[in-house]
């Protein structure tokens, strides 16, 4: 009898320490998810789908209608002020009132397990952090589900009654494959760093050569145009010259 006893004690204290593990673990995540929701909401709730098992929440309406009812119960926590111990019974409940909704149990078979729930998590004195909640906590607690779980039960129940139609679909997408060099071709960065330099040094001096060229072109022009100009001076000047005076005043 004497070897027996210590066994028995392992045996009940066992279990006892192995669920207080997982709370804590649970708190844990959930504080995790507070942190992560501060800074970005996109790794927030990637890494609740990830605790919640729901792989899918992209696709499926129903991961993605847990993930919602889950992370609007920890927001509600949130704006309650409840500690982490708080938090994890809340989700407890909120996780179990789901389940039964899932698995087919009418809304007033839901709504008396979580009376049932709530009920026995009820004290006068909680405590700061407990996972009981207070009269006025409770009725908090009744009043954010009625007007979110219960008042859209029907929705719930259809969705995860309903069979779900799957849409599959193919696309080809046409992707181009990038040509690299092979390395044999490659150059050595001061080479290369020097094939820039004459690359610009020459454009430099085509740009140079282009603006001469141009404004030679503009001389000439220039000349030809006084040139043709004194031409034209010159021939009106002969032409002039050979008119008959048809006065006196144009022949003095």
């Amino acid at each position: 009898m004497v070897n027996a006893k210590p066994a028995i004690q392992k045996e009940e204290v066992a279990p006892a320490a192995e669920d207080s593990v997982q709370v804590t673990k649970k708190q844990d995540v959930y504080q995790q998810y507070y942190e992560l929701l501060s800074s970005s909401l996109e790794e927030a709730t990637t890494h609740l789908a990830s605790v919640l098992d729901l792989p899918d929440y992209e696709s499926n309406p129903r991961s993605a209608a847990r993930l919602d009812f889950i992370s609007y119960a920890l927001q509600f926590a949130k704006e309650a002020c409840y500690g982490p111990r708080r938090v994890n019974a809340l989700i407890s409940i909120a996780s179990c009132m789901l389940d039964a909704a899932i698995a087919g149990a009418s809304c007033a078979e839901v709504q008396a397990t979580f009376q049932t729930r709530l009920l026995a998590a009820t004290s006068p004195r909680p405590g700061a952090d407990s996972e009981q909640f207070s009269p006025d906590q409770v009725a908090q607690v009744a009043q954010y589900f009625a007007r979110t779980f219960f008042r859209h039960f029907r929705l719930y129940s259809y969705l995860y009654s309903t069979p779900q139609d799957i849409i599959e679909s193919n696309a080809s997408l046409l992707v181009e494959t990038a040509i690299v060099p092979s390395f044999g071709d490659a150059l050595a960065e001061s080479e290369w760093l020097d094939a820039l330099d004459a690359k610009r040094m020459a454009e430099e001096a085509a740009a140079a050569e282009a603006k001469q060229a141009e404004e030679a072109a503009k001389e000439a022009a220039a000349a030809k145009a006084a040139e043709e100009a004194a031409m034209r001076a010159e021939e009106q000047r002969q032409a002039d010259l050979l008119r008959k005076p048809a006065t006196l005043e144009d022949a003095i």
